[in-house]
Order: C-alpha cells, then structure tokens, then sequence
C-alpha cells in the first residue's frame, strides 16, 4: 500500500496535459530557452561563463560587467536583473588599487573603504583584516570551492564596503557579507559557456553540451538545467600533441569522441591523411579539416575547400569534390544511411544526392552572409540553416536533383546574436540553436512537428508500446482509434497532437494504430513489448515526488536517504486484477503491475516497496522507491526497471 496521499500529484500530472498540449507547430516561432542561462554544478548557484571585467559605479549605484560574448551589462539592484548598457562609458568607475604578490600568481586588491582590509585573487578568495599578514580562505570547502577556482575579477560597492562581487573561471558571484556568504549572478546574464549541440541519440532529443574550463556540461531532456556531467579535463577535442600536428582554426563541431587537425581523429588515433594536401607544404600550413558529419558514412570537409568521404569507416578516403574556389567548408550534414548530403562552403549552401559526386548550389534567395551551421530532415524534406543573420527553412528533397526551392525566415524572437550550431529532434518535431553567450533555445521545426509519428506521454521519447501504455501521437488530431481491432480511448485531442491508451489486452510483437480524425484516417504500426517502462518528465522535471509531503523532489525539496520517493510512470504492462483501459483507477486497492519491479538510485540497488496504478489517473502507475542510505548527495539519478527492462534515467536530487 503506497503511503502517500496523491493529491499533490493532481497538480503535477495536470502539468503533463498542459506541456503536451504545447507539442504543436507554432504558426510565428517563438524560441524556448533549453534549461537557465546558467549550470547546476554544486556551488552557490549556477555557473556561467569568466567574465572579462566587473566594476560598480563611482556612486555604487549601478553594477556593471563586461561579457565576452554579449558586451556590457548593468544592474541597479546589485545584480537581481540585469539591462544591457548602452553608454557604461559616461558612469564614473570606483577605481581599486591591486598589485601582483606571490611571484605573479595572485593579486592583492586593497579595499578603499574598509581600513585594513584586503582581498586576494588566487586559486581561491582570501582575505586579510590586518593589511595583507594574514589571510583567511573564503571559498574553500572541505569539497572544493564554493563559488570555483582561480578569481579574476573582484568590485567592491563604493556604498556598502561589505558587498562584493567576485569573477572567476565558474562566472560572477557576489556577497553581501564581505565574502562569507556568496549568490551567483550567473542566472540572468546572458554570459553562457561557449555551447555545441552533439549528436541526436536514438531515441532521444540532441544531447546537448559545452566545455568551461574543465568543466563539461550537459542538458538532457529528462533535467530542466544544464548539470556537470564530467570534470578533470576530459574532451572531445583532445589530440596527441604531436610537433606540426596544429588545431582546425575554426573549431568544427564534430560528433562525440572525434577531434581535427588536417586529419580525422577518433579516441586519440588519427583516422585519416591529410585531408587538406597542405602538409607538409608551407604555403598552405594554415589549412585544417573544418567540418565533419557521420551519417553512417563518414564527410569531412576543409579550410580550403575540399569534400572527403569514406565509406568504411575511416579505413579509406575519397576526394569527392573540391571547390573551384577554395572556400572553407563550414558544416556538412548527411541522410542517416544514405547517399545524399548538404554542405556549406563560403557563403553559398549546396546540396549532393550521389554522394558528393555533383554538389547544387541551392543558396537561392537566402540573404548573402555567413552561415554556420545546415542540417535536414529527409522525411519531410525540410533543409534549416542558421548563421550570424538568423535561421531558414527550405523544402528541398535532397535526394532529387531538383532546382532550388525559396527559403523562409524562422528567426522569430532570438537574440540578436550569431548562431553557431543547429540541430533537429525529429521525434518531438524541435529544432535547436546554439547562441554566442546565451545557450540552446529551441522552436517546433516547421514541417517536422506535422509529421505523424507515435512516443511515450511519459517523456515524449520514441519507444515500444505496451499493454495499457499511454502514447502521444504527434501530427494528428484524433476523434476515435482502434489497436488491433479494440478501442484505444482517446484521452485528449488538441494542437495537432492526439493522446490516448493503448488497450490492456493487446498482445504479440507489434500493434496496429488506426487513428480517425475528421479530415482523414491514418494507419501505424508501432513495435509492442509486455513492457515499455518510463517515468513523466514534465518541462524537464521528472514526477518524482517524495512520499511523505507529496511535493516534487529538486534543488529545493532533496530526497533523504532511508526515506522512500513516489515516481509516476506509464508502460508498466498487464495488471492484477485486470482494469479496463480509458477508466480511472480506484482509490481504494488500485490494480498492480503484474511486471517484477527493480529501481536504482545513483547506480546503486533501490528497495521497491510498492507499486499500483495512481488512484484516479488513467494509464498511469505510481512506483515507491526507498532511497539508499548509502546514496550519494547531491544530484544522482533514478532508474526503474520492469522485467528487467530499464526505463529513462532521470535526475534525482539527494539531501541530508
């Protein structure tokens, strides 16, 4: 018997209906941002990117910074929000005095204001009340650092000698107790560690990440922030430092695990020649492999114009094309397991249907710029570029040598900043940007979010379906559908999106959809397992709530160890007794999975002390996890498995 009441999870599930229903295509883009400008990392607050400089005015009034990807910003409430300055220039600067001590590894800063004291700028703050004979480390925890290492940047308020804000390699922090205590700033600056969109995963949205510092950091779609997912100065990019070897001046944007000179390298190795024909001649050094594309045969294009493929692998590479006018090669993208591609060289976009044998010029109307990124959709045949003057979208088949199609403006509400990356979710219809300074936004790609295809209502991932699972289906608005003969209730209809319950009773490998809508009828067939396990994720926060208040685990409400949490689940199959699809659940002894049930939590063995359908819910399974006392602190994650089926990893927060 679950031992919570479920009356806080009626707000949350209403929350799955109304995020849902926001699975549409949008008729004038507007642009999403992906998590806060900023990263959970386990400091004060979130992180962002190293400043340039951070100073208050003469009358310590206004807080100013200087971001290198986003110019000067200014704030009047000591950095609670935040107005770009248009003229920082006419506000008079509290000059600090600072001297280099340490031999040059550290500066000393001597506060104005406050007899006696001074700060340090090391690895980490110090500060000394008896003019520099002492010093007493302010950021220093028995983990590490509170607010991150090596501070560069310090202002102190000509109006309060105790408020000081403090730039370092994790962003702009500040204290109003003159260090001993600190808040991050980070969350409303537009001050983003330089981003890249990775790879799409199967079954999943584009992983998304970027590099500050040694710190690597990642959004999935199951975290509503951006998470350190590694540190310790692993990267992708890293190359044998080999004398001539020298970096692709661009800094392509290369899938996981490969790296670039003038050659190809993978985990370390060097998977290709020179693919530049440069080396070792001098009067071409400078040139190096600029993009690069895996779509089951492996692009890469150079600095100086040149299209190589190989088509086992690396093992082997063929010159395919080489521009006439030795243009850079900015980005490639390939059909998944086909022969087809686009490319971007110089200004122009271009497309190949006979792997690059003959390249198109399909640039057509598109404004003349510079453009950094195209990627496609070949089942709609939907082309996207993005650049320094916004994004595009073209229907071009790229299959078909057919003549250029007109390209349509989808900037919409982006900041007016260069884009440096795209990438499409095909499953939820997403299109995604990278933005200097401001991280991952994303749109429903116009034409990809019509596309009819079948995912989880669990966390819109594209899965088997199960006995009594509940799917969305994208694309289409349903009136009335059938699985194999029996009904499949439709539980909402809206937005070009349907909902509905796949019936207790359907059995074998696959499952027949047929959906009815007042325009037309379509047909599906969807794989089917007994199982199909998956836990809601709801704008990025996963249902996980904890089993005593009922209020949704997070930053701000941990799960304790020895305490026990309550997940929200769909696709846990057959119940006992049976129970009809489309009807809600009873309060009193709801039916239970007839699936053996498993959980871990952070990797380590989770007791599963009961499992029903959610009393008053429809399709929906409550699962409660005894969290380890063993577990970790910090954020972990929360994995339950059904027949030994594993469902989405989910993030979970972990107290004291």
């Amino acid at each position: 018997m679950l031992r919570s009441s479920l009356q806080p999870t009626v707000v949350a599930l209403c929350l799955v209906v109304s995020a849902l229903q926001a699975a549409g295509q949008a008729v004038d883009p507007a642009w999403r941002p992906v998590g806060g400008t900023g990263v959970a990392a386990g400091l004060a607050g979130p992180v962002g990117d190293v400043p340039e400089d951070a100073w208050f005015s003469a009358d310590g009034e206004r807080l100013y910074v200087s971001l290198r990807a986003a110019g000067i910003w200014v704030s009047a409430d000591s950095g609670l929000t935040w107005a770009l300055a248009e003229q920082p220039d006419r506000d008079l600067r509290a000059g600090l005095e600072s001297s280099p001590i340490q031999g040059g590894s550290a500066t000393a800063v001597r506060n104005p204001y406050r007899a006696g004291v001074s700060y340090m700028l090391a690895e980490h703050l110090y500060r000394s009340d008896d003019g520099g004979r002492s010093w007493t480390n302010l950021t220093r925890t028995p983990g590490g650092t509170v607010i991150g290492r090596w501070q560069s940047v310090l202002a102190i308020s000509p109006a309060d000698a105790e408020l000081i804000v403090v730039g370092n390699s994790r962003g702009l922090w500040k204290s109003h107790d003159a260090g001993i205590t600190w808040a991050s700033l980070n969350g409303r600056l537009p001050n983003f560690p330089p981003v890249r969109i990775l790879d799409g995963r199967k079954g999943g949205a584009p992983l998304l990440a970027s590099h500050l510092g040694t710190l690597e950091l990642a959004w999935h779609r199951s975290s509503a922030d951006w998470t350190a997912i590694s540190e310790g100065g692993r990267s992708p990019e890293h190359v044998p430092q080999t004398p001539g070897l020298g970096s692709a001046p661009l800094g392509p944007l290369l899938p996981p695990g490969y790296a670039a000179t003038h050659r190809i390298w993978r985990d370390g190795r060097a998977i290709s020649p020179d693919l530049t024909g440069c080396h070792p001649h001098p009067d071409c050094e400078g040139h190096a492999v600029s993009a690069m594309a895996d779509g089951g045969q492996l692009w890469a294009g150079t600095t100086n114009g040149r299209i190589w493929l190989s088509e086992d692998d690396g093992r082997t590479w063929d010159l395919v094309w080489t521009d006439p006018d030795g243009e850079t090669v900015r980005s490639i993208w390939a059909v998944p397991g086909g022969v087809a591609a686009a490319a971007v060289v110089g200004t122009r976009v271009l497309r190949s249907s006979n792997s690059g044998a003959l390249w198109l010029d399909i640039t057509a109307d598109l404004p003349p710029g510079s453009w950094a990124k195209v990627v496609g959709h070949p089942e709609t045949g939907a082309v996207y570029v993005a650049g320094a003057l916004g994004v595009y979208a073209s229907s071009t088949d790229l299959s078909l040598p057919l003549p250029p199609r007109p390209w349509t403006a989808i900037t919409g509400n982006l900041p007016p900043e260069e884009i440096v990356d795209l990438a499409v979710d095909p499953l939820r219809g997403r299109l995604y940007v990278a933005l200097a300074g401001h991280g991952i936004r994303w749109t429903h790609a116009p034409k990809v979010s019509r596309a009819l295809r079948a995912l989880s209502a669990a966390d819109l991932a594209e899965r088997p379906a199960a006995p009594g699972s509940l799917l969305t289906i994208l694309g289409i608005e349903a009136q009335s559908a059938r699985a194999d003969g029996q009904t499949a209730p439709v539980l909402h209809a809206a937005k070009g999106r349907t909902q509905l319950q796949v019936p207790f009773r359907v059995e074998g490998r696959s499952v027949r959809l047929l959906l009815n809508s007042s325009e037309a009828s379509h047909s599906m067939d969807l794989p089917l397992q007994e199982v199909s396990p998956a836990i809601f994720v709801v704008a990025g926060d996963p249902l996980v709530l904890d089993a005593r208040s009922g209020s949704m685990v997070g930053w701000a409400r941990p799960a304790s160890p020895g305490a026990s949490v309550l997940a929200m689940m769909s696709g846990l199959g057959a119940v006992r007794p049976r129970w009809p699809a489309g009807v809600e659940s009873p309060h009193a002894n709801p039916p239970s999975p007839v699936a053996r049930l498993a959980a871990r939590v952070s990797g380590l063995e989770a007791r599963v002390v009961a499992a029903s359908l959610a009393p008053g819910y429809v399709g929906t399974y409550l699962v409660e996890v005894e969290i380890p006392a063993a577990a970790p602190r910090g954020e972990g994650s929360l994995v339950i498995s059904a027949d030994g089926l594993p469902s989405n990893l989910v993030p979970l927060v972990i107290g004291r």
